[in-house]
């Protein structure tokens, strides 16, 4: 990376607040590209282009001023990125009092260009796999998406993962977010992405226990599966899991849902076709006969486990059952009935 007018500009600004001398700084090809002086932008210095030719710090007095175009005493240090010249600091002044100056300014500079670099590199990253991402989805050819992984990437999929995905408002804010959860965590997920307009998808590689990941907002994880297929397949998982059961503040295993996916599952016109007329009388329903039928499922159709849940006699629990199977045409305690009350529950 270079210096620039706008990278030299924002760094002369924050830096003249601290240090009370001019400051130039010049690009590689020794042109002035910001100063405190603004008169002297996009003149030649003499002394950064010594500097260009030998890449070693230059101490300009005031009796060799005069050797080199557009130079007053100071000094001028090369600034290197990643092994390459990428520019020329100088600070006015004497040069035994402004040396010091000039070295932090030149360690400023580094430091902006490499963060600048890594933001960009970041960037375009997150933009390759954001694009990989859609057309796996999409159900492209999951060999040739692999191999892109492998070679464009530097990622290899050969593994098996487990795609959590989080619904919020701020997706971008989120996805800072995971990725400083993920470094605290030491876990290395293959890219952490917002997704669509409220959603971060992140596949972690499989552990036996999830890092504890905090979320605000709904969020479910797919169960295992290897490679490119498997993380579509486990993104698949979550995305249906947080529709059926999303809830705030909690990660949600699709594991422990794969009787409601499967019924969430019936094409709508066999659905339609069977539940309609209950679903409707249902929905008629107060809301303590839906909070009974619930916990009767929760509970795995156990009449003193669900009067406890509740916290009402077993002689109530037997009255609600007994009043949604006269008023829906449904009775809870039959296994088939059951199946089709739960149907409607899941997709309502």
């Amino acid at each position: 990376m270079e210096l620039t007018d706008q990278l030299g500009k924002e760094i002369i600004r924050r830096l003249s607040l601290y240090i009370d001398v001019a400051i130039n700084l010049m690009d590689p090809t020794g042109k002035i590209v910001a100063s405190t002086d603004t008169a002297r932008i996009n003149q030649i210095h003499g002394g950064a282009q010594r500097v260009i030719e030998t890449l070693e710090a230059q101490q300009i007095t005031k009796e060799i001023s005069n050797q080199y175009s557009n130079t007053k005493p100071g000094v001028n240090l090369p600034i290197f990125h990643r092994g390459e010249l990428a520019g020329v600091v100088g600070l006015t002044g004497n040069p035994d009092q402004v040396f010091q100056a000039a070295g932090m300014t030149q360690a400023s500079v580094e430091i902006a260009l490499e963060q600048l670099y890594i933001q960009k590199q970041s960037f375009y990253q997150e933009r390759q796999w954001n694009h990989w991402f859609h057309r796996l989805i999409s159900n492209e050819e999951t060999e040739d998406l692999e191999k892109e992984a492998r070679y464009s990437l530097r990622a290899d999929l050969k593994k098996a993962w487990q795609v959590l995905v989080f619904q919020t408002h701020s997706p971008f804010d989120f996805a800072e977010s995971l990725r400083t959860q993920a470094e605290q965590l030491k876990v290395s997920p293959l890219f952490i992405l917002p997704f669509q307009e409220n959603s971060v998808v992140m596949p972690l590689p499989f552990q036996e226990h999830l890092p504890p990941i905090k979320t605000d907002g709904p969020a479910a994880v797919g169960e295992p599966g290897y490679s490119a297929k498997g993380i579509y397949t486990s993104f698949q998982q979550a995305t249906q899991t947080l529709d059926i059961a999303g809830k705030a503040g909690k990660i949600i295993y699709s594991g422990s849902l794969k009787m409601e996916r499967l019924l969430s599952s019936i094409p709508k016109d066999t659905y339609t076709e069977i539940t309609e007329p209950y679903a409707n009388r249902l929905n008629q329903l107060e809301a303590a006969y839906l909070e009974t039928l619930h916990s009767f499922f929760n509970n795995a159709l156990k009449m003193n486990r669900t009067a406890d849940d509740l916290h009402v006699h077993r002689n109530t629990l037997h009255y609600r059952l007994d009043q949604v199977h006269k008023k829906v045409g449904l009775d809870a305690r039959n296994f088939k009935d059951a199946i089709i009350l739960q149907a409607i529950l899941v997709n309502r």
